[in-house]
């Protein structure tokens, strides 16, 4: 085990987030470099160059393994993980409509599903999290942890929860309350994966069936791409689930409309941007690590403040990802 990663264990076992039988393990490089970032303050995951990191935050931005960012403002149960090594694990998020301006309603995540052949989680937001393990409601207390069979185990810190598949070493933190849900995964810089979140080994994203997302550069800013909305939602509805309820919950999302207003910063009154420009220049100085102004902008000037705890959850990235009306 390397000197980073023996540190990292070492202070984990020391604030009792983690036991000598997981400590054992020393293949988990990026699940114990992602519980020290996470529960001992270390480094961005961007520091440790075997793991990349993906996520989805707020309404929802997603962050690619391969660097890219895109808005999915469309509901429904979408795969945002597929692995094609053969384990079988796979990450499902729902996602919802909900009115935050009188512009129009944004999508943000209700739950997460982490799937193994054998096994499952779900983090369903609300009042009081909802954690539901191989079928079943099961409280975690503070400072606890849970097994999930021979496959992983999930740790809480407050609102946090973090969700360790130790057979593929892939590392899922889920932060919760009423008004959002963000996730964030750390997986092997090598592994092959397709879904919403991409493969870490490139920035080029595939729809189920194999099928590359055309983008196409945009010739004044070198970090923004275009695609077409036919190109976009092809890829988009590929990973939608549409023929189960992957959940428990009986509530299902709405049916995307593919055709609805994709709304963006262009969209909010002068005023309202005014008071989101001048909260995230604060936020710029706090969070320099993952300060995102656009998310911010976006999230703070359409939801308000009630999504300020997703500005920490950004992800920096390579190229920005834009949907053409």
């Amino acid at each position: 085990m390397k000197t980073t990663n023996k540190l990292i264990v070492s202070g984990l076992l020391l604030a009792g987030l983690m036991n000598g039988a997981q400590a054992e393990n020393s293949n988990q490089i990026c699940v114990q470099a992602a519980a020290g970032a996470l529960y001992l303050g270390g480094s961005s995951m961007n520091a440790f160059q075997n793991c990349k990191q993906g996520s989805s935050s707020a309404d929802p931005h997603i962050t690619t393994f391969g660097g890219v960012a895109y808005d999915h403002n469309f509901p429904g149960d979408y795969t945002l993980l597929d692995m094609q090594d053969g384990s079988g694990f796979s990450l499902v998020g729902r996602f919802v409509a909900d009115k935050g301006d009188k512009a129009g309603a944004y999508t943000i995540a209700k739950a997460v599903k982490l799937q193994w052949p054998e096994h499952s989680v779900e983090i369903h937001r609300a009042d009081q999290t909802v954690i539901v393990v191989d079928g079943k409601v099961t409280q975690l207390k503070n400072k606890n942890t849970i097994k999930i069979g021979d496959v992983g185990y999930i740790l809480r810190k407050d609102k946090t929860y973090f969700i360790a598949n130790t057979v593929s070493d892939i590392a899922t933190v889920v932060y919760a309350n009423s008004f959002y849900l963000d996730i964030q995964v750390t997986v092997p810089s090598q592994i092959d994966s397709r879904g919403l979140l991409g493969d870490p080994k490139a920035m080029q994203l595939l729809d189920r069936n194999g099928v590359e997302l055309s983008v196409s550069a945009d010739g004044s800013d070198p970090e923004l791409g275009k695609v077409s909305r036919a190109d976009f939602v092809n890829f988009v509805d590929s990973w939608r689930i549409a023929d189960a309820n992957v959940f428990t919950s009986s509530n299902l999302p709405q049916t995307p409309n593919y055709n609805a207003k994709i709304y963006t910063l262009s969209d909010l009154g002068s005023k309202k941007m005014k008071k989101a420009k001048l909260q995230c220049d604060i936020f710029a100085q706090v969070f320099p690590d993952s300060f995102n102004n656009y998310n911010c902008l976006y999230d703070l000037g359409f939801g308000g403040m009630k999504f300020v705890s997703s500005v920490r959850h950004y992800q920096a990235y390579s190229q920005r990802m834009e949907v053409a009306n």
